[in-house]
């Protein structure tokens, strides 16, 4: 039984066809031999002197996109931006809630010593913690601290209940302070 990895064809990093080489009679000869020599030719990527252990990616050592054999081509493939390497967008770190230091700077009702349990009649107060919609900010948005931020939770989900905000979007009209 032949496995997946003996029918693999060999992976050219600069130039490729679908195209077979060995095949003499193919009119594709011409353009099939030109780009086996352009392929031999492509320079490898310069290092810079720069070093590969700051986890980026390992690259051939061409420059150029393989194209994968009978693979639909677009012109734009066959265009040099469309043949080079591209580095791929950072993606955005994870927002975390502050630290526990932070917080304490930030969070009102830690300074002052309140309570926000004592806030749930106090629609004015509660609707700064709360979304278009009614829902609960979490503490990255907030800034509050761990112990303020589920009394605050716990404040609203009481005013919800006994009916002074509603429970999952603003009145019409009336803007933040319900």
């Amino acid at each position: 039984m032949l496995s997946l990895r003996r029918l693999r064809l060999p992976r050219f990093y600069s130039f490729s066809t679908s195209v077979p080489v060995r095949n003499d009679s193919s009119p594709m000869k011409e353009m099939a031999d030109i780009l086996t020599d352009q392929s031999k030719k492509t320079p490898p990527i310069a290092d810079q002197g720069k070093d590969n252990t700051q986890g980026t990616t390992i690259r051939p050592t061409h420059e150029y996109k393989p194209i994968p054999p009978n693979s639909f081509i677009r012109p734009y493939d066959l265009s040099l931006e469309g043949r080079r390497f591209k580095e791929r967008p950072m993606r955005r770190p994870p927002q975390i809630a502050p630290e526990t230091r932070t917080a304490r700077k930030k969070d009102t009702f830690f300074q002052l010593g309140l309570d926000p349990l004592k806030f749930a009649l106090h629609p004015a107060i509660i609707s700064n913690f709360m979304s278009e919609m009614a829902m609960i900010m979490p503490r990255r948005q907030t800034g509050l601290t761990t112990k303020s931020q589920r009394r605050v939770a716990k404040a609203i989900r009481r005013a919800k209940m006994m009916g002074v905000i509603p429970l999952h979007s603003r009145l019409p009209g009336r803007g933040m302070h319900w």
